[in-house]
């Protein structure tokens, strides 16, 4: 029996893809998982899994904390883990993202040389996000540097683009190492394809938004101003619980009765429930950053594995391979700066297009790091 000891600093409830990973864990034979992260703070539902030996949480500080005491939880989160570890004597430790990586690389250092690492990354951080960020993930992305990445058998991005942006900053670096693995929606979902209504062309077309919203970072301004001037032939829905102040009374302003916002956004366990009612799930993040222009979102592909079309703003050149007007459900890239006309009549006209089952599930990409994880 191997065991396993993941450490995710953010709490697990705003990150699908770590609880996604959580889940295939605790079904597999021959491996035993213990988790460390914290509380989430934003009433999301605790994230629990009988199959794991335990998750042990940290505080999460608020952001109107003070600076010193957002500092220190972090090093008391810091010192758990490290007890924790020690204590628990992995046989391989898998941390997600410079801010988990402290409490592992003094770990490693003093008592586990010969333990395997593995690692993932959520996001890709330019050099420039960690010279104006926490100083101490600042420090700890130098002892990723200097001994980290060099000592991991694993490096995990979500999509290529990330690896080579990954590998361009660190070239010295053994690039089989370097793997995908990208934000997949349980397998479960996939009988939710079968359920879908298909759009008939007098009905009101049904759009939804699920995720962060800014009018800085996302086209939600444009978007709307689209949807008002439909006059009623688009019924659109956000939901999001990370939104700015400004974004939130943005909406609540707008004087429309087709377009709804639900400031609490939805349970992940329950959005596939929702997704299924709509036609149309829509990505308006902007190219602000590198992270942002090279992104693939979770939820472009759990819009399509509940069956519906996606538009993504031509900014995001990471979905770039998944663009597809040729069955359905298509990926469209939207100009969301200055929309189209005819975007109506085109989604109806796509109606007659070959129907195929999308795969895109968690188990497809996450055997493979499983696999490696029991060699």
């Amino acid at each position: 029996m191997k065991k396993i000891a993941l450490v995710h600093y953010m709490p697990l409830e705003y990150y699908p893809p770590v609880m996604n990973m959580l889940d295939d864990l605790g079904m597999q034979d021959g491996l035993v998982t213990k988790v460390w992260s914290t509380g989430n703070i934003k009433g999301r539902n605790t994230y629990t899994n009988d199959r794991l030996i335990g998750i042990s949480r940290a505080l999460f500080p608020s952001p109107n904390q003070s600076k010193f005491f957002r500092l220190f939880t972090y090093l008391l989160f810091n010192v758990k883990v490290l007890y924790g570890l020690v204590l628990y004597n992995p046989n391989a430790v898998f941390y997600y993202e410079s801010y988990s990586a402290g409490p592992v690389y003094w770990y490693l250092k003093l008592f586990g040389k010969r333990k395997k690492l593995f690692i993932h990354h959520h996001e890709y951080f330019d050099q420039n996000w960690y010279d104006n960020g926490m100083a101490i993930v600042r420090l700890y992305h130098e002892l990723e540097k200097k001994y980290l990445f060099e000592k991991a058998d694993w490096i995990s991005h979500t999509n290529q683009f990330r690896i080579d942006l990954f590998l361009n900053d660190f070239p010295d670096l053994n690039p089989t190492k370097l793997h995908q693995l990208p934000n997949y929606p349980p397998d479960s979902w996939v009988k939710l394809q079968n359920d879908k209504a298909v759009a008939k062309e007098k009905d009101t077309l049904r759009i939804i938004y699920i995720g962060s919203i800014s009018l800085e970072h996302t086209f939600i301004e444009e978007f709307c101003k689209w949807v008002i001037s439909q006059n009623g032939r688009v019924k659109f829905d956000i939901y999001s619980f990370n939104y700015t102040s400004t974004v939130k009374n943005f909406l609540k302003k707008i004087d429309c009765e087709f377009i709804n916002f639900f400031e609490d956004g939805i349970a992940y366990e329950d959005i596939p429930k929702f997704l299924i009612q709509y036609d149309i799930g829509v990505i308006l993040y902007k190219a602000s950053t590198l992270n942002a222009k090279y992104c693939a979102s979770n939820k472009l592909f759990e819009y399509l594995v509940c069956g519906l079309e996606v538009w993504v703003s031509k900014e995001q050149e990471g979905t770039i391979p998944y663009l597809n007007l040729a069955s359905r459900p298509r990926v469209k890239s939207i100009n969301f700066s200055k929309m189209e006309n005819d975007l109506i009549k085109d989604f109806h006209s796509s109606l007659s297009l070959p129907l195929i089952k999308v795969n895109y599930y968690y188990s497809s990409v996450s055997s493979f790091f499983i696999m490696n994880l029991l060699k």
